[in-house]
């Protein structure tokens, strides 16, 4: 019986002692005890029985604990203060500290000694708020605004210095030591910062993943519309294209590399834990409904050309959150990371969350305002004189080698040399000019946040008027937040979070395109005021516009988005927490177009007549459902064994519905220009189906255990289910594990003390993609009728084996901080290999069927990426920050299919996809056309080159002559030929990266921003249509350099009209490379002016910042930066200028209240 008992005191014991161990974090300034244990009571569920009159003795403490014991928190808290504490079972009992007879008569009798010092950081800036208590005794003050402070004290106390961020001092009074100077050291918090992974959080130090974390502080005062704009050159591993500066356009993002050939390539968005797919690159038969407007792509599911209508022209679906509402941005990268989001994330995630309330706060409002001044980049055109100049000479060129062949001379020929004053216009007139002006932007935003003792809330509203450069466009934002949490209770919380967006964007027309092309001799107007009629202008296939008349059309898009979710989190207890999501991702767009009547529409066949104008609209709403539960456990053994373990599931539905109408035949070209007004129906499409087209079941666990601080472990699985699969394929399992060592910690090391972290990292995982259409793998049919029979005719021809594409990923990490913070370095190198992406393969012309969805392509992605940031300097009121990162990137082609309807590309076989050509064995992004080896110089050259071409000169070079171009030729059959398709450059860089300066003097700040790229090649448009000369379109003065009697050292070719002897080749191919200063800001605080204090204004500021300051290049055309198409593979090697490059300077106020 005795042993009994003692086994259940035992017992109960150990119980109470695991019952009492509740975790507490904390992080608060100069609160009360009262206040303190609120809120231990809150997240221990602990009661607490005091009395206000002995609280009334102790004084304000600062804490900052995390994870730590209940029991160590009360120690801490009450170690210097008047009173002590029982704990009876769940019960607090706070009491007077009971004090000796000696300390009380030394007290009586002791002489005071008052104290005066000043308290510092190392560098001499002064801290106030700074905690001083006397240790053992109910006295303390706080350090004023100068750092200052007097104590009355007595011989031998104990001082003790705190204050949130820098490491405690204790420092012994001894009498007559005169005025102190006290200096705390920051502690080192790099190490400690939070930092966001896929479903929860970690610290930076115990990452055993490739994360890049974004510092907003960078980017809040620079205008950015949109937050991808702000990534480039902010992580390694990151490369960001700008597509052109249409206000509010889409950017083109990769991290490490392209991976898919039809799935679209960009990362997942997380935004508030809701996923968001950037762009839908859809491969679908007939119309995509999965793009944000829908456009047609071909039934054979060739490679999509069938990118988004309104992402073509600019559309961003980022657009709807405000840069000012972004908290952090978190990149995660290597497969260890992006995993746990399976089928989503082998292009990388982006982690974003935004502003929250806090607890105990008083409403703060902050309101901001900026306005930007933006002026268009353009390139330089012949004027008039110019360009009747060189088109008289191309004229010449052509009648002369025409004539040497006995060939008849085109009438346009004819009119330029003999009757020049009819053929020309009197007019000078710089289209440039015509459809571009300088613009005025403006930015305003109001937010509140506050909370209560068991709740917070932040919400805000935007608004952002952006006119474009050319002329009738412009984006239009209003956006609004609002986040709210709420304790329900010691253990249930719910969180509200909804984010809504609403863009107005009126659209380029092509103004901007026929701006560069149109003859520098005609006007705008014409006699009687109307524009000038361009329909006989030129080639009829060219298909040229009046610039100005083309700015009267209409091309609006609207966007409405609503980012949303509700989460209840309980904890079942202090270690387990169980939490359940539902969100809901909805995108409805809407866009419209007007063509008047007096404008033509363009063909290849030439212009279309234009009875009445033609009118179209389209609709579409995308909506997404998302349904999350996750159990999550974390504990602490014997202080060594630490495990966080994460499992989950989720349920994903997507359903699309769209609707398009085309008409033409309008009653007047300014009113009557909707749908209903037209007189003839062209197009009518719809689909509204009433279940949705995909989903997605999902089923993940993560594991992370640590053993001494030391050596960390990650292991990761998830399993996907997607209804766009086959019966047999349906489910993707995608693991990773990673392991981190600590060296610090070693004994040979953890003595440095300069040395602060220093960690390797090591992962491999498994992702993979389903971005594709709905309904691939079957055959689908189509009902049609047949003197009078209804039947069914197949539509697209499925495959059933199609799989996911999966990549594979090994990443090898250092992590390195040193000198308490002030250097900090990662270097990161990853292989990645993507088996099985989607490529469609020819079939049997018997099938009916041109080709079919099949895994056949395979792709890798192998780098290196370094970055490092610090402090170079660092003294009183002055500091200077740099950080630099570099990434270099090489991705290849491993396979492909060989019945892939590939083609011979030099002495390769290869597949031209329209935007790019793949090559087994070749990097992606190659670019192929002609090699031109020279110019013709003389007869002599003349003579033997036309000898080398054989026959094919009088088949395809009958006018060739001095100062025509040599390409490089091929023998086939015992004839030479144009060798029309070899690799010619790489247009994917060798590295690319960034480097910040920053500079702080008391209340100023100044920040350069520099973003580069080296290596690459891009062609540059502007030089294939000048060169070719092809009808009667303007062209770059880089054309005055060509080859002429008088300019016979020039290496590019003489000028022809109605050219058939330029093709594209490495003459248009230039080096991409640049240093960019892509912003410049400058900040003020005038947080000290009396009068702000008296207002109640804090925090506030003023700024001015500039965009595209200027970029070091010798690309010849407008902007090295550019893509002609963000969503392919190798992202678009062809400069096709379809609207300016923009600089921007800009001037703000911030104010907080």
């Amino acid at each position: 019986m005795k042993l009994t008992v003692i086994l259940l005191f035992t017992v109960l014991l150990q119980v109470n002692a695991s019952t009492f161990a509740q975790k507490v974090s904390l992080s608060k300034k100069n609160i009360t005890l009262e206040q303190l244990f609120k809120h231990l009571h809150v997240q221990t569920g602990y009661n607490f029985i005091y009395t206000g009159k002995l609280l009334s003795q102790a004084n304000p403490i600062n804490i900052q604990v995390e994870d730590a014991d209940i029991l160590d928190v009360l120690q801490l808290s009450l170690r210097d203060q008047p009173i002590t504490f029982l704990v009876e079972n769940k019960t607090v009992i706070i009491k007077e500290k009971d004090r000796s007879l000696g300390d009380k008569i030394q007290d009586y009798f002791a002489i005071p000694v008052t104290v005066n010092g000043k308290v510092a950081d190392t560098v001499g800036n002064a801290l106030p708020g700074v905690t001083i208590r006397v240790a053992g005794r109910q006295l303390s003050t706080v350090s004023d605004k100068n750092g200052e402070f007097s104590l009355t004290v007595q011989d031998g106390d104990v001082l003790e210095f705190s204050f949130i961020g820098f490491v405690r001092v204790i420092h012994t009074v001894k009498r007559a030591e005169g005025k102190l100077t006290i200096v705390l050291h920051e502690a080192v918090r790099a190490l400690s910062e939070t930092v966001i992974v896929g479903y929860g959080t970690t610290k930076k130090r115990d990452l055993t993943g490739s994360v890049s974390t974004i510092n907003t502080k960078e980017i809040e005062d620079i205008p950015f519309t949109t937050i991808d704009n702000a990534l480039a050159g902010k992580a390694t591993g990151v490369e960001v294209t700008k597509t052109d500066g249409t206000p509010g356009g889409a950017v083109r993002i990769r991290i490490r590399g392209s991976s898919s050939l039809l799935g679209g390539n960009d990362p997942l968005y997380i935004i508030d834990g809701v996923p968001v797919q950037v762009q839908s690159n859809f491969v679908n038969p007939g119309f995509d409904i999965g793009s944000a407007v829908g456009n047609n792509v071909t039934a054979s599911g060739g490679v999509s050309a069938g990118l988004s209508t309104a992402f073509v022209n600019g559309l961003n679906s980022l657009g709807g959150l405000s840069v000012d509402d972004i908290e952090s941005i978190s990149i995660l990268k290597d497969a260890s990371s992006t995993a746990i989001y399976g089928s989503k994330a082998a292009n990388g995630v982006v982690i974003i969350n935004t502003k929250k309330g806090k607890k105990d706060m008083k409403p703060q409002i902050v309101a901001s305002y900026y306005s930007t001044v933006s002026t268009p980049k353009t390139p330089e055109l012949l004027n008039a004189d110019q360009y009747k100049t060189l088109l008289t000479e191309a004229a010449q060129n052509d009648f002369a080698a025409r004539t040497a062949a006995g060939r008849a001379i085109p009438a346009n020929v004819n009119a330029i040399i003999n009757t020049p004053g009819t053929y020309f216009g009197t007019a000078n007139t710089n289209w440039i000019k015509e459809v571009t002006h300088n613009t005025i932007a403006h930015n305003a935003e109001v937010s509140v946040q506050g909370g209560g003792s068991a709740s917070k809330y932040f919400s805000s509203i935007a608004y952002n008027n952006s006119p474009g450069v050319v002329r009738a466009t412009n984006y239009q934002r209003v956006s609004g937040k609002l986040n709210v949490e709420n304790e329900i209770g010691t253990k249930f919380r719910l969180n509200t979070n909804l984010i809504i967006g609403y863009a107005n964007q009126n659209i380029t027309n092509g103004a901007y395109d026929q701006a560069l092309i149109s003859r520098p001799d005609y006007a705008p107007y014409n006699a009687i005021g109307g524009f000038t009629d361009f329909s006989t202008v030129g080639a009829s296939y060219q298909n040229f516009q009046n610039p100005t008349a083309l700015l009267t059309a209409t091309n609006n898009a609207k966007n409405f988005s609503l980012l949303g979710s509700l989460s209840a989190i309980y904890d079942v207890t202090s270690n387990l927490q169980f939490k359940s999501t539902v969100s809901l991702n909805m995108q409805t767009y809407n866009q419209r177009n007007y063509t008047p009547s007096y404008l033509s529409i363009g063909s290849f066949y030439g212009n279309v007549a234009n009875n009445g104008g033609i009118g179209s609209n389209s609709n579409s709403r995308l909506t997404n459902w998302f349904v999350e539960n996750t159990l999550s456990y974390n504990k602490t053994f014997n202080k060594i064994h630490a495990i966080d373990i994460l499992a989950g599931t989720s349920y994903e539905t997507r359903k699309t519905s769209f609707y398009s109408a085309t008409a033409a035949g309008y009653p007047n070209d300014n009113i009557l220009t909707s749908l209903s007004s037209a007189v003839t129906p062209l197009v009518v499409r719809g689909d509204d189906p009433s279940e949705p087209q995909s989903y997605l079941l999902s089923f993940y666990a993560r594991a992370n255990y640590s053993l001494m601080d030391k050596y960390l472990f990650t292991f990761t699985g998830r399993a996907d289910g997607s209804s766009k699969f086959g019966p047999s394929n349906k489910f993707g399992y995608f693991p990773s594990g990673a392991f981190a060592w600590r060296i610090s910690k070693e004994n040979f090391l953890k003595n440095v003390k300069w040395i602060d972290d220093i960690k390797l990292r090591a992962s491999y995982g498994l992702t993979g993609t389903q971005n594709i259409g709905d309904q691939m793998y079957r055959t689908l049919y189509t009902p049609l009728s047949y003197a009078g029979t209804s039947a069914l005719l197949p539509s697209q021809v499925g495959n059933p084996g199609i799989q996911w594409e999966s990549t594979k990923e090994a990443d090898g990490g250092l992590d390195i901080s040193l000198f308490k913070g002030r250097l900090q370095a990662t270097v990161d190198h990853y292989n990645k290999q993507t088996s099985g992406a989607l490529l469609s393969l020819p079939v049997a012309p018997s099938s009916s069927f041109a080709s079919l969805l099949s895994n056949a392509v395979g792709i890798k992605n192998t780098g290196w990426e370094v970055s490092l940031q610090g402090d170079v300097i660092r003294i009183k009121d002055f500091k200077w920050s740099a950080s630099a990162n570099v990434t270099w990137n090489t991705s290849l082609v491993t396979k492909l299919a060989a019945n892939a309807n590939l083609s011979q590309i030099g002495n390769l076989t290869g597949l031209e996809t329209g935007n790019t050509t793949l090559i087994e064995g070749q990097p992606l992004g190659i670019i192929t056309g002609l090699t031109v080896i020279g110019i013709i110089k003389d007869a002599t050259q003349l003579a033997a080159y036309k000898q080398q071409l054989g026959v094919y000169y009088t088949a395809v070079f009958p006018y060739l002559s001095i100062g025509d171009p040599m390409y490089q030729l091929k023998p086939q059959g015992g004839a030479n030929y144009l060798n029309s398709s070899t690799i010619i450059a790489n247009a994917a860089p060798k590295y690319f990266g960034g480097f910040t300066q920053g500079f702080s003097y008391k209340n100023f700040d100044l920040n350069f921003y520099f973003t580069y790229s080296q290596g690459g090649k891009l062609v540059w448009g502007d030089h294939v249509s000048s060169m070719a000369f092809v009808g009667t379109s303007n062209a770059n003065v880089a054309m005055l350099n060509r080859y002429t009697p008088t300019n016979t050292g020039s290496d590019q070719p003489q000028l022809r009209l109605n050219d058939q002897i330029y093709y594209k080749s490495n003459l248009d191919v230039f080096s991409s490379s640049y240093i960019k200063l892509r912003s410049l800001s400058f900040n003020y605080h005038l947080n000290n002016l009396r009068w702000m204090k008296k207002a109640g204004m804090k925090n506030t500021s003023v700024f001015a910042s500039a965009t595209n300051v200027f970029t070091l290049t010798k690309y010849p055309g407008n902007d090295p930066e550019t893509s002609d198409d963000p969503y392919s593979v190798a992202g678009g090697y062809f400069d096709v200028s379809n609207y300016p490059t923009v600089r921007t300077f800009s001037i703000g106020l911030k104010v907080g209240f």
